[in-house]
């Protein structure tokens, strides 16, 4: 995980103490899409990018190369239900296990019967009815809130000037013009005081990432905060069941006392690993969407199979890993979406990721 050195206090949310959660119970059911949706839901998640060709000069016999640009990623969040709702407190979180990674656990300790556990966490500020979400009403966070195709031509100019080489053709770049303008989402989930990539859009507000300070066993400055949507992970809209500065100050598990933070011990293939593992109380889970190709899907990162409830199902832009796909193909890839299916009167809720989301062209790009 990248560390970051964070230099602003945390808010306080308006938000509860941790509330206690029966052990070895999976979350329940909450709706099906036979009946009303009454939460929030993820509605769309854009995370393969775009395809993009260079060509070279004549001057330089040299072939063109297939590139892919993936940072102009958004999540969009949407209120099915005839009530105001909400982002105060709510949370963005990718899952600790990874669903193309089979591993077993340790002393037959599978947290999955317990709780909800994830990795990366990133909250909407504010003091509890600061940022409503209306009926009918779609938020768009994106990781970065720009006009990544003119953002993109700026960059490149700007590092050749810097290198002192002469301007390039624009026109040599083909496929640059489908890069999404996100300069006017409502937010965004890279905080300024993170961004590696000087992207951050000072004009959108930032989700916060939780940061904990100085932490001994990982030695180093943590940030908790959420970072990417990859191509096997589990993302989760949650509301926080602590403030800020309650996990910061009682995040690691100590004599006599359950932190917020466990050290899961687990065996992939035959080697023993440790995995960090933020908990979150089934209760506190709000919607989620698991995000993996069919050819890698290996194992639920939400709660033990057969009897998973919270999603029983998977989906993905592509059918296998990205690496392992054909550069001929990109293009049928490139600019495509999970987006959540309409069955004529609402949106699909059956809390199975394969058939709840579709595979779509991006709801923001090009019409």
């Amino acid at each position: 995980m990248r560390t970051h050195i964070y230099r602003f206090a945390f808010a306080m949310l308006f938000l509860s103490v941790l509330m206690s959660c029966a052990r070895n119970e999976a979350p329940q059911r909450r709706s099906d899409s036979r009946s009303t949706l009454d939460h929030l839901v993820i509605k769309e998640v854009f995370y393969i990018g775009h395809a993009y060709t260079q060509d070279f000069p004549k001057e330089y016999p040299q072939p063109s190369t297939q590139n892919w640009y993936a940072d102009d990623a958004y999540i969009t969040i949407y209120n099915p239900t005839s009530e105001v709702k909400y982002l105060d407190g709510l949370a963005l979180c990718s899952t600790a296990l990874d669903p193309s990674t089979l591993l077993e656990f340790e002393g037959n300790k599978d947290f999955r019967r317990e709780y909800l556990g994830v990795g990366t966490i990133s909250y909407f500020p504010g003091s509890g009815k600061e940022h409503p979400i209306q009926p009918g009403q779609t938020v768009v966070i994106a990781k970065y809130a720009i006009d990544h195709a003119k953002d993109f031509f700026t960059r490149l100019d700007k590092e050749l000037a810097d290198n002192g080489e002469p301007p390039v053709d624009h026109n040599l770049y083909k496929g640059i013009e489908a890069f999404l303008n996100l300069s006017k989402v409502d937010w965004e989930w890279t905080n300024a005081q993170a961004d590696d990539e000087h992207k951050n859009n000072p004009n959108v507000p930032d989700l916060v990432p939780i940061f904990t300070g100085y932490d001994a066993e990982e030695d180093d400055d943590v940030d908790f905060g959420f970072k990417e949507v990859t191509e096997t992970s589990g993302i989760a809209l949650i509301q926080l069941p602590w403030t800020a500065e309650d996990f910061r100050q009682n995040y690691p598990d100590a004599e006599g006392r359950r932190g917020y933070r466990h050290t899961i011990n687990a065996r992939i293939t035959h080697h023993r690993n440790r995995i960090h593992v933020i908990e979150i109380p089934f209760d506190k889970a709000i919607d989620c969407i698991t995000i993996c190709p069919k050819q890698e899907y290996k194992f639920n990162p939400y709660s033990k199979e057969p009897k998973a409830t919270f999603d029983k199902g998977y989906n993905a832009v592509t059918d296998g890993a990205y690496k392992r796909t054909p550069a001929s193909d990109w293009k049928k890839y490139s600019g495509m979406a999970l987006i959540r299916k309409w069955d004529g009167k609402k949106l699909v809720d059956d809390n199975n990721s394969t058939s709840d989301f579709a595979v779509q062209p991006a709801s923001l790009g090009s019409k």
